[in-house]
């Protein structure tokens, strides 16, 4: 009676313990902790940590530049493979961690589709907006916020002494509020309001932190996203009706989406606009309108805090590039009251200081998994080339990335914009500035997956990095 399920439970186990081992025979070349060719959970812990940054590093210095992290995943800090893989050319394509990246309940956008020929389709019908092209109003919607944030600091946190009034400002929440501000004003032509109301006026940014972890679950269980097409798990997600959080967010951006079509259609040569006119539906734009408001703000927000946090608490570093703007706003090389973006760009410090808070803590960390083609790929790895068989998923660790010792230096973990200003003019040192300058661009992908947002996100650093700076400095010395 007992015989047939018996024989029948033995066999599945036996099924999945073949399937575990030729598994782990697949990638038994490259290094890796253990438990990483068995199970996923060792890659699931690592997201949950909030420490993937210096997992994967740790990783990657002790089993060598590409190593394994999963069953079926590995993560490289080789910028040629990275080069490799995200090539116009390349036959890699993006792998099922993607799709953890879907914002929209009801549209993808362009970071999730996994389908080579839809995500072609979508980047060919959106780079002119994302590039600024067909935005005439994108440096000036960018100024009109700068000024707005630093009306908001001096109004709320101008410490006055003679008055016994100091003030603590949460530089990480204003930086995000501005960013949310630009992406909305930039995307859809109005700001959620952040600056002005200087708070989180619909939750979002509470309902994100509770929101980011399922992104880790997904990435490394891609198979648990077929349950949101669950109706009543469908029902549960956030939506535009929602009131407050994630969904509030979404009602906005709907809300303006629809305003752009009708009888009465809002006409604005902005990034919107330039999606219409390339043929993007009314439910793909809010899809994608949800993607640039989740992965464009935070994204820069981080660059921008991290790079003044640095800048300000380094007196000589701090001292150099106030200098540099001081000489070039008394000789007429600066526009008040906000700079411009080529003006920034003439700006050698201020631009070794971008490029260094890029460096040492890269905004974009997720693993942006490519698929190993039919075929196999071989990898090298300390010179000795490896096999990774086709379904093999290689994910990227930014951090490992971008503090190369090999690239960028012995004090690679230090931040030092000098770095980027060759002291003397020898062919070595040309040699070695030419590396680091090719390998710093993928800190935005590279090729076909390259970021399409990065001509704004560079505009705000370039704008609001030296304005906070200066702002900060010159408010504090009239405060004495």
């Amino acid at each position: 009676m007992w015989a047939i399920p018996l024989i029948a439970g033995v066999a599945f186990v036996l099924v999945y313990v073949l399937k575990g081992v030729k598994t782990y025979m697949e990638l038994r070349d490259f290094g890796g902790p253990w438990s990483a060719g068995w199970t996923r959970l060792w890659l699931l812990r690592c997201h949950l940590s909030g420490s993937i940054n210096t997992k994967f590093t740790e990783v990657n210095d002790q089993y060598g530049s590409t190593a394994r992290v999963a069953p079926k995943m590995l993560v490289t800090c080789d910028p040629e493979l990275v080069r490799r893989m995200n090539a116009v050319r390349s036959s890699f394509t993006r792998g099922p961690w993607y799709t953890s990246l879907k914002m929209h309940p009801e549209s993808e956008n362009i970071a999730c589709y996994t389908d080579e020929d839809k995500h072609t389709d979508m980047r060919s019908r959106t780079s002119h907006g994302y590039s600024g092209k067909e935005n005439v109003h994108l440096e000036q919607d960018i100024d009109d916020l700068i000024l707005h944030m630093l009306n908001l600091i001096e109004r709320e946190y101008l410490a006055k002494p003679k008055e016994g009034l100091f003030c603590c400002m949460d530089l990480a929440k204003v930086t995000s509020y501005f960013t949310l501000d630009v992406i909305s004003k930039v995307a859809f032509g109005e700001p959620f309001g952040f600056l002005v109301a200087n708070d989180d006026p619909f939750g979002y940014m509470a309902n994100m932190k509770q929101f980011l972890p399922a992104v880790g679950w997904f990435g490394v269980y891609h198979e648990l996203t077929n349950i949101l097409r669950i109706p009543f798990i469908k029902a549960s997600l956030p939506g535009s009706m929602d009131k407050r959080g994630l969904g509030r967010v979404m009602g906005f951006a709907k809300e303006r989406v629809s305003e752009r079509f009708g009888d009465k259609a809002v006409v604005r040569q902005d990034m919107l606009n330039s999606f219409i006119k390339n043929g993007l539906t009314q439910l793909e734009l809010e899809g994608e309108t949800m993607l640039q408001i989740t992965a464009g703000s935070d994204s820069t927000a981080s660059a921008l805090r991290i790079t003044a946090h640095f800048i300000s608490t380094s007196p000589p570093i701090l001292e150099r590039l106030l200098g540099e703007v001081k000489e070039a706003i008394a000789a007429g090389r600066i526009s008040r009251p906000v700079i411009q973006n080529s003006e920034a760009l003439q700006l050698p410090y201020l631009q070794a200081c971008i490029k260094e808070g890029l460096r040492v803590y890269p905004p974009i960390t997720g693993m942006l998994a490519k698929m190993v083609p039919k075929g196999g790929a071989k990898i090298n790895v300390g010179g000795v080339e490896k096999y990774a068989p086709s379904g093999t998923q290689i994910a990227w660790n930014s951090w490992g990335l971008m503090r190369n010792k090999e690239i960028f230096g012995p004090d690679a973990d230090i931040f030092r914009p000098e770095r980027w200003l060759a002291s003397e003019d020898t062919e070595e040192t040309q040699k070695n500035m030419l590396r680091m300058n090719e390998t710093l661009p993928l800190v935005f992908g590279y090729g076909r997956f390259g970021c399409l947002g990065k001509v704004v996100a560079n505009m705000e650093l370039n704008k609001a990095l030296i304005e906070v700076c200066a702002d900060a400095s010159f408010m504090t010395n009239s405060a004495d």
